[in-house]
């Protein structure tokens, strides 16, 4: 228990560690795919620095989000913050002022992890933006919405937890009352069966991508409760839960590139290659790596088989992609 409460104090970003042979050799197949998408995501590079389509951009009003995943992926993936396409979305993002959850999250952690100094201010405020749109009810947390609704959802919380993550990593002040009521509100709405649901109100079963946001969160929040001796009853069955059979496979679904990257997240909050309850394991690395490899489109993308906005944007699945892949082992 000891050594999973160390695990989850460790940075998002910590190195795995790795068996440095085998993992050595599983490289030189990597290597290839990781190559290829960077190549891809920089050559999808629009002339003002952005990687945002006319759909993300204008319809839904998220303009930056898929800029800021494009660079997340290549930072991940061991791209230098002084890349000329890192440094020419950034310049992109600094003159936006978003409006929505999932950018300014995405924003803040691009800025965070670009130049905590430097960017102090404008992550500072992506901190207060985030703490200000939290969802309170009664003393209670209820979640984060896109915003422009008082309905939250899992998937938007995931994001502003991520986010204020990123902030705090930083330097940023952040209320240190939310990361208890960000706990509460996951052991409060888990299901039954372990897992979580996307809509807390009710409606659709857990799923398997909104668990892994959900052990995710917990892993996070716990870093910053003092008062915290040991993970969250909740963590342990929703993991046992994830390793199931009951919440679908790794990596697929109608989400499955964001649910690439948050699996990623959690590993790497864990500082394991393979998630664990009991004599339940899963090697998330190792399994969702060669799922990728075998899936790599000939012009180095990730699309989706499944209907929906992975699919008809790869940039999106690209940079979800790389994100889980990670920098080359050393």
């Amino acid at each position: 228990m000891t050594a999973l409460v160390t695990s989850l104090a460790m940075a998002i970003a910590a190195p795995v560690p790795l068996d440095k042979k085998a993992d050595a050799e599983f490289e030189t197949k990597v290597a290839p795919a990781r190559a290829k998408a960077i190549k891809f995501l920089k050559d999808s590079q629009q002339p003002d620095g952005s990687w945002d389509g006319v759909v993300i951009k204008s319809l839904v009003d998220m303009d930056g989000g898929t800029t800021s995943l494009a660079v997340l992926g290549l930072l991940e993936a061991g791209a230098s913050t002084k890349d000329p396409a890192v440094v020419k979305a950034i310049d992109y993002l600094l003159a936006l002022k978003p409006n929505k959850t999932y950018v300014v999250s995405l924003r803040t952690q691009v800025l965070a992890r670009a130049d905590a100094k430097k960017y102090a201010k404008e992550i500072q405020a992506g901190a207060d933006w985030l703490l200000e749109k939290a969802i309170i009810r009664q003393g209670k947390l209820v979640g984060w919405s896109y915003p422009g609704n008082e309905i939250a959802d899992n998937s938007n919380t995931h994001f502003a937890v991520m986010g204020m993550h990123a902030a705090a990593q930083a330097g940023a002040k952040v209320d240190a009352g939310i990361w208890r009521k960000i706990r509460d509100l996951y052991a409060d709405t888990q299901h039954r069966d372990g897992g979580w649901v996307y809509h807390n109100a009710g409606g659709d079963g857990p799923s398997h991508s909104m668990t892994v946001a959900a052990l995710l969160s917990l892993a996070v929040a716990v870093k910053y409760d003092k008062q915290a001796k040991e993970p969250d009853a909740a963590f342990e069955k929703g993991m046992a839960a994830l390793l199931g059979d009951k919440l679908g496979k790794f990596g697929d679904g109608k989400s499955a590139a964001c649910s690439w990257m948050t699996t990623a997240e959690l590993g790497r909050a864990l500082g394991a290659t393979e998630f664990k309850s009991g004599k339940l394991t899963k090697a998330w690395y190792r399994e969702g790596t060669e799922k990728l490899l075998k899936e790599q489109q000939p012009d180095g993308s990730w699309k989706p088989s499944e209907l929906g906005i992975d699919k008809s944007y790869p940039v999106i699945s690209t940079a979800c992609g790389l994100y889980l892949i990670g920098r080359p082992v050393k």
